[in-house]
């Protein structure tokens, strides 16, 4: 029986032992330098025979590893046991010549009359790996294939987000995932899957994830694929770094949900075991946000749709209502104005006409609503000064609002001049002061600011490319439930009481918006308020101070009129009318009628004609072939739906346009302008 080697044999026995084994070994003394290192170790790492002997164990790691490694060896030593390293992370080791290889490690400690060994036996496991690693980019591939095919075929797409968690934990071998998206009314985070943490702790992250500057991060370096553990050593994750430590995870993930021009969320996985996330898992991790994120804004881009389908739908259907609505007001409106100047009425037909004539003008009013919503409104764009606007607009504001709302309007210096209808903008931002105030009847604070704004691509809420005046009209009001956010700007859909809003005045500044050629947005949350974004173009020339307003008053000049209408009773008050201001009449039915009057006629002085006029050509292309016939023939065009059926506004913005209904007056000073120009 052979006896046990005496202590001062430990060498020579473990010399003897390292030459038969087929494993590269190696004896580190407790300064980390190599005591003894066998031929096969010397072939792995590629050194000369006796080079590794006193060489630090470092040399043979990569530099990441290194500073990792001495706090380990430092443990093992306080704590000598046989052990299996690399349990929970990758093990490399690196060559002489630099090339790096992937490792299995085991230790056990050996005691010398010298001191402690530990004795490391290594195996090069890179052929083995790369198998591993093949078979487990295979099998996350399907897990991406199965996650892909989950969205696409889901109606609902935050249903099947909702499984995705399980999923991914199932494919990475994890703990925990979550993923993260953010609302669009203040940007914050809010977990929309989770699976693996529990409910408090969700409630705790999501907050400090928005506010540890992930987000940011991620905007400001769009090419990082992910942020672990490591990288939220940085001082400014310390509290998300704590309480993932707190919830006793030792590793985590964090990858990006882009969108399509900033990131829109978090794919949030979690281990309890450090260094669980190698490059396949994060490449994986990257996959699925992708899905995800597309699948997030393929959806948004639908309801988008809809809903730009299902307003202009609207819009068209309210164009044509109201035009055909404001030729029946011009003859009830025309026919009372008769009834007022040709009898002798008592005072109680008095009364009934001018409350008849009140019925009118409030359904003009309203038509004109419906039209601004059409985006069929005659408008007349022109560049506007921005601060003196808002300054003439706050002191009627202050007034008006009273005094529980906290007004503030803030308009940024060197402000451009914005392209719009000074009038209807205006009215629009009254419109939405107004709405802020109703929706603080305990009073709070409204603010407006304007400022400037460049889009250079395609932005959100499909804002073309370009340079606007951005509006924005914050209140701390109710704010609005999702549903009825969905179809705010639909005609009559309000949240006020009934009796106490027409659910006209969202749809008239949104129609007003679009017409100029901007966009508008709208962000509320229930309880927490609303703020409406309107973005109008800037202006190209400069705004030229108002001059003095026209003389509206009747002609004294008894002209010849042309009038053209083909709706019979519309025809009959305007001739009335024209009639009843001194003026001759000639009558045309529709435009070929006219154009041979004017062929016919010796004087015509001017044309007076509908926008809209039937079969063949319109009121607009009539006024252009009455110009080429006779130069210089004063036009003016009415019609309740100004854009037309075969001509658009643009056409005929060299011509003068009196809105249907009209009164009498209000024709008389249009034709006062049309033959005075």
């Amino acid at each position: 029986m052979v006896g046990a080697p005496d202590q001062r044999d430990v060498f020579g026995v473990l010399r003897a032992l390292f030459d038969i084994t087929p494993d590269a070994m190696l004896a580190v003394d407790e300064d980390g330098r190599i005591a003894l290192a066998n031929a096969q170790a010397e072939q792995l790492f590629g050194y000369a025979p006796g080079a590794l002997h006193r060489q630090p164990l470092d040399a043979l790691l990569p530099l990441p590893l290194r500073y990792m490694h001495a706090a380990h060896f430092r443990e093992y030593l306080r704590r000598p046991r046989v052990r299996r390293m690399g349990i929970n992370y990758e093990l490399q080791g690196v060559r002489a010549n630099g090339e790096k290889f992937a490792v299995d490690v085991g230790l056990s400690p050996v005691a010398t009359e010298h001191g402690p060994l530990a004795i490391a036996a290594i195996r090069d496991i890179s052929t083995t790996q790369r198998g591993q690693q093949s078979a487990r980019g295979s099998r996350l591939d399907n897990f991406v294939v199965q996650i892909g095919r989950l969205l696409l075929e889901s109606p609902d797409h935050w249903e099947a987000i909702a499984r995705i968690p399980e999923q991914v934990m199932a494919a990475l071998s994890i703990d925990a995932v979550a993923i993260l998206a953010t609302d669009w009314h203040d940007k914050l985070l809010r977990v929309r899957a989770d699976a693996g943490i529990p409910a408090e702790a969700v409630v705790r992250l999501a907050p400090i994830l928005s506010t540890a500057g992930c987000m940011h991060h991620f905007f400001v370096d769009r090419d990082l694929p992910a942020m672990t553990m490591d990288a939220l050593a940085r001082a400014e994750f310390a509290q998300l770094q704590a309480e993932l430590a707190q919830m006793g995870f030792g590793d985590c993930a964090i990858v990006p949900l882009f969108g399509l021009y900033e990131p829109s969320g978090l794919l949030l996985a979690l281990a309890h075991a450090p260094r669980r996330f190698d490059h396949g898992a994060v490449s994986f991790l990257q996959s699925v946000a992708n899905l995800v994120a597309s699948a997030v804004q393929r959806r948004r881009a639908e309801v988008q749709l809809a809903h730009a389908q299902r307003l202009d739908a609207i819009g068209q259907l309210t164009g044509g209502i109201a035009h055909d609505f404001n030729n029946l007001l011009t003859v009830i409106s025309g026919n009372l104005q008769l009834l007022e100047m040709e009898s002798e009425n008592s005072d109680s037909a008095a009364t009934s006409i001018a409350s008849a004539r009140h019925a009118v003008e409030r359904g003009a009013d309203l038509t004109r609503k419906l039209l601004a919503f059409a985006r069929r409104q005659s408008l007349r764009p022109t560049a506007v000064a921005v601060r003196p606007m808002l300054d003439t607009l706050g002191n009627l504001l202050t007034r008006t609002l009273g005094e529980t709302i906290e007004l503030k309007i803030t308009c940024v210096d060197a402000l451009p001049d914005v392209q719009a209808d000074p009038t209807e903008l205006e009215t629009a931002l009254i419109n939405l002061a107004l709405n802020a105030r109703d929706a603080m009847p305990r009073g709070g604070r409204l603010a407006l600011v304007a400022e400037p704004c460049t889009i250079p691509v395609a932005g959100p809420e499909d804002i073309p490319p370009g340079c606007y005046v951005t509006f924005t009209v914050t209140d701390t009001g109710t704010g609005m439930p999702a549903e009825i956010l969905s179809r705010v700007l639909e005609p009559f859909v309000t949240t006020k009481e009934s009796g106490k809003g027409s659910g006209l005045g969202l749809p008239m500044v949104y129609g007003f918006v679009e017409q100029s050629g901007g966009r508008m947005t709208i962000d509320s949350r229930l309880g927490y308020g609303t703020s409406v974004r309107l973005y109008l173009p800037v202006a190209t020339n400069p705004a030229i101070a108002a001059g003095a307003r026209p003389d509206t008053r009747d002609a004294e000049r008894h002209a010849t009129v042309l009038v053209v209408e083909d709706d019979p009773e519309v025809l009959n008050i305007a001739i009335a009318f024209v009639r009843s201001l001194g003026h001759r009449v000639l009558v045309a039915r529709d435009a070929g009628q006219a154009l041979d009057m004017l062929a016919e006629e010796a004087q015509v002085d001017l044309l007076f004609t509908d926008v809209v006029l039937g079969i063949g050509m319109d009121g607009i292309a009539l006024a252009h072939a009455a110009r080429l016939a006779r130069p210089g023939l004063a036009v003016l065009l009415t019609s309740g739906y100004p854009r037309g059926e075969t001509g658009g506004v643009e056409d005929a913005s060299e011509f003068d346009l009196l809105r249907k209904p009209y009164r009498r007056e209000d024709l008389a000073a249009a034709l006062t302008r049309a033959l005075g120009d």
